[in-house]
């Protein structure tokens, strides 16, 4: 992020080329350390660049040819760099360089806000700033988190419908003719929870995985990527995965032979979160959660919703006519009525215990 108004001949410094600079003439570690926290709390008068973390693809898209012409025309001199990654590549790095940071917020899934909660990395949210945050439906903002919720969709059962009838109910992936037929998660839980409930118990992880154990021989293929996997279901290597339903969606809008369903005992909230990162100055602060404000405007919203089918999160957003009967697409109103949401501070505490569960259970 570029710094402007330090002085009159310093409008086009970088913070990291300062910190070069300096460890160039001899610098302490401790010394660079504490010059890089000061100047990141400096009181600029003018931001010139913000770096935000964002996922590529149609999100992506949205957000360059929809919010960035919006917040250009508030703030001309304001530049955004996009920083496209996935949450588990850029989470780390964050948190190494949180005493010199880099992002100054973007979109983080459930489990990478509640693990920087934890981690103390979020500045707290000023509806000032970030006014539609105050359109979502406070059951549908993660609990005891900071952030805003700013998309959502179903977790579900994806599947080929040139393969499989519809998949009514979770205990549907464990009918003995699915033997290998069946992709499975490691590293993401959710799952497991609705297996528990559709075994009669509450949305537990550790008791949804016991209930696979049985039927541990339908498990084909472990998935790492959301991509792949609906590769896999297109080609008939594997027939069902539990999955995402606005990218099963997606996939199926690019031509692949996937479809959704939502089973009888439920779906799983999944969603996106705003966060504005600690460790900048208030103006940084301000600009960045201003510019995530717009991703709560309804143009915005309304283009996840046509071109993505990512459910909206802001509650006066109405589902379109021709897409009410997709299974993928919910309401913010509705979602968090009909869904079931994972405790995600639980899930980040537990997530190596669980994995580990996993491998002793399913996979060894």
């Amino acid at each position: 992020m570029r710094f402007s108004g330090l002085n009159s001949r310093s409008k086009s410094i970088n913070r990291r080329t300062i910190l070069k600079g300096l460890a160039a003439l001899g610098a302490a570690g401790g010394d660079l350390a504490t010059f890089a926290e000061a100047l990141a709390q400096s009181s600029s008068e003018e931001v010139s660049q913000l770096t935000v973390l964002i996922q590529g693809g149609p999100v992506a898209d949205t957000i360059n040819n929809v919010a960035l012409p919006i917040f250009k025309s508030q703030y001309p001199g304001v530049g955004i760099q996009l920083e496209v990654s996935a949450n588990a590549a850029a989470y780390p790095k964050m948190l190494a360089q949180r005493n010199n940071p880099v992002i100054s917020g973007g979109m983080f899934n459930d489990l990478f806000s509640a693990r920087g909660s934890i981690d103390k990395m979020w500045a707290p949210i000023n509806t000032d700033f970030m006014p539609n945050a105050k359109r979502v439906p406070k059951d549908l903002l993660l609990p005891g988190g900071e952030g805003v919720t700013f998309q959502q969709t179903p977790f579900g059962i994806m599947y080929n419908p040139d393969r499989v009838a519809p998949p009514t109910s979770w205990t549907d992936l464990w009918n003995p003719k699915y033997e290998g037929r069946v992709a499975m998660w490691d590293a993401y839980f959710d799952a497991y929870a609705m297996a528990a409930v559709a075994s009669g118990k509450s949305a537990s992880v550790e008791e949804g995985i016991k209930a696979w154990e049985p039927y541990r021989k339908n498990i084909g293929v472990w998935s790492t990527s959301p991509i792949a996997e609906e590769d896999l279901v297109h080609r008939g290597e594997v027939w069902l995965a539990p999955h995402w339903g606005a990218w099963c969606e997606q996939a199926r809008l690019q031509g692949k032979r996937v479809a959704f369903a939502f089973p009888r005992e439920g779906a799983t909230l999944w969603s996106n979160q705003l966060q504005s990162c600690a460790g900048f100055s208030p103006k940084v602060t301000e600009l960045v959660q201003r510019y995530l404000n717009v991703w709560l405007s309804d143009e915005c919203q309304a283009a996840w919703l046509k071109n993505a089918l990512i459910s909206p999160a802001i509650g006066s957003l109405a589902i379109p006519p021709e897409l009410q009967t997709n299974a993928a697409v919910i309401s913010a109103a509705d979602a968090g009525k009909r869904l079931i949401r994972l405790d995600a501070r639980q899930v980040a505490t537990k997530f190596a215990a669980t994995k580990a569960l996993i491998e002793r259970t399913l996979k060894s």
